[in-house]
């Protein structure tokens, strides 16, 4: 019975990620992300608003919307304010605004870059410039993304109040939008971070072999957030303990989950590509 259980994949995924985290400095990799990332948050966004705004009027609401799902309240007034405050004071300047924003939001794809690598234990082989370049590109990528689901959303929005009227179902009309939006958005998702899988490590890997640790990061992060926003939306003790402090700091936690989901996904990853079909001597 005991060799059987050891037999699931399921069981050898476990024990092969307890051994790994302990050859890695895993906890130290999703700590290093995670300030990276803290720092490039905000450029991220002002570069997204700003260049994305340009082609999209009301991209702003709608990234606001967004935010307000996956970030708890005290986080998400913290980071709407900061955002509003920093975009009125440089609305004149806004080119100015785009590339120094791009530049800094790099920091968060060259952070994901390198640690993604570390996860898969590869040496890195590439030259600083090689590694930059990547970064501007996967940033570029995922701006068009970003702007790639926006347009889906608001031309169904359109197409679709136009196509519900006609058919006289205009009811079903909102359900049917929230679905085709939650379904679109998680597989852009998914094919975005199975870019950053396969293209992010010095040795890229096979296209299918990104998949199993990009659906995990999908479905982990709309998991994970929902629950810690729901958390932290229901504790008063939280906004007590950190007083105005409570949103930068939900912000922090929610960027370490950010960093160790996406980890997560690359030592999954890790096991189906090289692992799945070799046993492992586990010690228990």
């Amino acid at each position: 019975m005991i060799e059987r259980i050891m037999n699931l994949k399921i069981v050898k995924l476990l024990f092969f990620l307890m051994e790994d985290f302990e050859e890695t400095d895993f906890s130290g990799i999703c700590t290093q992300m995670s300030f990276y990332l803290l720092l490039a948050f905000f450029p991220l966004l002002l570069f997204l608003i700003s260049f994305i705004g340009n082609f999209i009027k009301p991209f702003e609401t709608y990234l606001y919307d967004i935010l307000k799902t996956f970030l708890p309240n005290l986080s998400y007034e913290y980071v709407t304010g900061l955002l509003d405050s920093i975009i009125s004071q440089v609305s004149g300047s806004n080119y100015g605004l785009i590339l120094v924003a791009f530049f800094f939001s790099s920091l968060a794809t060259r952070a994901i870059m390198i640690g993604i690598n570390q996860t898969y234990g590869r040496e890195e082989s590439r030259t600083l410039r090689e590694i930059w370049f990547y970064s501007f590109l996967f940033t570029i990528l995922f701006a068009l993304a970003i702007l790639l689901i926006a347009v889906a959303y608001i031309f169904s929005a359109d197409v679709g109040t136009v196509i519900f009227q006609k058919i006289g179902l205009y009811t079903y009309y909102y359900p049917v939008l929230s679905f085709f939006a939650v379904a679109f958005s998680w597989i852009v998702s998914t094919l975005i971070f199975n870019m950053i899988y396969v293209m992010a490590p010095a040795q890229p890997l096979k296209f299918k072999s990104g998949l199993p640790g990009a659906l995990f990061a999908t479905l982990g992060l709309n998991i994970a957030f929902r629950i810690f926003t729901l958390f932290i939306n229901h504790s008063t003790k939280y906004s007590t303990l950190y007083g105005s402090l409570g949103g930068l700091f939900a912000l922090m936690v929610a960027i370490y989950f950010i960093c160790v989901i996406l980890n997560l996904g690359g030592k999954i990853n890790l096991y189906w590509s090289l692992y799945q079909d070799k046993e492992f001597s586990f010690k228990l």
